[in-house]
């Protein structure tokens, strides 16, 4: 039975080539959308979290402010900073943070043979270059005998790479920042365009032991070795709030101030801003609206199929009259119609991974989304199509049973 309804619904596209092509390009236009849009809107989630997780994944930011008037008097308001002593009190007593790291900086100068650029310094304990999560292109990170030594050696981002050494240096070439000679030990590979940072993006940073920082520039408002920013990588994403409200407790207690004070201990994470972008929201419409393209590609087949039956009903008719039960007939125009949709859909689901495979391979910039094809996203556009299946099939298959054979026979 299936197969003579495939004969069939060849025969009918054949016989009408023009209208049957004008009929299923609107379904397989749907299909391929189906899967497209889907698709984009995997890719559209997967930049999203890649732009804002280059700077270290499920990653929190901590930094000391100033004691709030909420809770202390103007008079006693005073600003706040951390110290290594800070970090290493977190790490002994935190149970949510995954790693925890510090993190300083400072803008200096730095130099090679006739080239010099202002640079992001930064410096940073082997914790904060595990939660950063950046490769190695060459050489090595920073180390905890780097921190012990206070070592003037320095790990150099892409982009300054590039533009200080030019090909002419390499790993233990020296450079000079802000006078003094530094060995370079480790050139990162390239992180790329970061929706999440703070000053300048990774690649235009160069790293260097924060004890070695700290002695070198240090602070002109204190004696204490400052760390400007203490970093943490979470376990679970779920665990956000819970989390920060740990590491808040913490630092607060350290610097004596409330918990509660978000003035004096302020903490932020991408994660944040990656849950404030409704991406749900924003795949749901998409499959919602390629959804309803192929529901308008299967209106078309239906109403091909209805003009079939208006064309066949003396077919119908003669049929019946022979004998044929009129579940015989339901059932062939609905196989036909389901024939038609399969044919066309799977025309569509063949255009619709194609495309996305092959703009996969595309180079484009990191802030342009592309497809992500997965799987599961065939499965769903079959389950649509299946729908459609039925639902075009069961109109036609109903008009062709209600044929009278012998007014048919008299009309002929």
């Amino acid at each position: 039975m299936l197969a003579n309804a495939m004969r069939q619904a060849v025969r009918l596209l054949w016989a009408h080539k023009t209208r049957a092509l004008l009929t299923m390009f609107g379904l397989v236009w749907g299909t391929a959308s189906v899967i497209f849009l889907v698709s984009w809107g995997h890719g559209v989630t997967a930049m999203l979290e890649t732009g804002f997780f280059r700077a270290g994944k499920n990653m929190g930011e901590v930094w000391a402010g100033k004691s709030s008037e909420q809770f202390s008097p103007a008079v006693d308001r005073r600003y706040l900073w951390f110290t290594l002593d800070d970090v290493v009190r977190l790490r002994n007593r935190a149970r949510l943070p995954e790693v925890i790291g510090a993190e300083t900086w400072e803008m200096l100068p730095i130099t090679f043979r006739q080239r010099a650029h202002t640079v992001d310094i930064r410096g940073i304990d082997p914790e904060t270059l595990e939660i950063r999560g950046v490769r190695m292109a060459a050489g090595r990170g920073i180390t905890r005998a780097d921190l012990e030594h206070r070592r003037r050696v320095v790990v150099l981002g892409h982009r300054i790479r590039s533009r200080l050494l030019a090909g002419e240096g390499q790993i233990d070439s020296w450079v000079r920042i802000a006078g003094k000679p530094f060995r370079v030990v480790g050139l990162l590979e390239r992180v790329g365009t970061q929706l999440s940072r703070d000053r300048m993006e990774i690649d235009e940073q160069a790293w260097i032991p924060i004890t070695t920082l700290q002695t070198g520039w240090p602070s002109w408002w204190t004696d204490d070795e400052v760390v400007t920013k203490i970093l943490y990588r979470m376990r679970d994403r779920s665990l956000l709030e819970e989390t920060e409200a740990e590491v808040r407790a913490i630092l607060a207690e350290g610097l004596g101030v409330s918990a509660d004070d978000e003035e004096a201990v302020g903490i932020w994470s991408a994660i944040e801003m990656l849950n404030r972008i409704p991406l749900d929201e924003l795949s749901g419409f998409l499959f919602i609206l390629a959804a309803a393209t192929l529901l308008i590609g299967g209106v078309g087949i239906l109403n091909m199929m209805l003009d079939s039956v208006h064309e066949r009903r003396h077919e119908i008719g003669l049929r019946l009259a022979i004998g044929a039960r009129r579940n015989d007939v339901v059932m062939q125009f609905f196989l036909e119609t389901f024939a038609i949709i399969v044919i066309g859909g799977l025309v569509g689901v063949a255009f619709g991974v194609l495309a996305c495979l092959a703009l996969a391979q595309v180079q484009v910039d990191d802030l342009i989304p592309v497809p992500v094809f997965q799987l599961d996203i065939v499965f769903v556009t079959l389950a649509i199509l299946g729908f459609v299946g039925m639902a075009a099939g069961v109109i036609p298959a109903w008009r062709a049973a209600r044929v009278d054979p012998a007014s048919m026979l008299r009309m002929e």
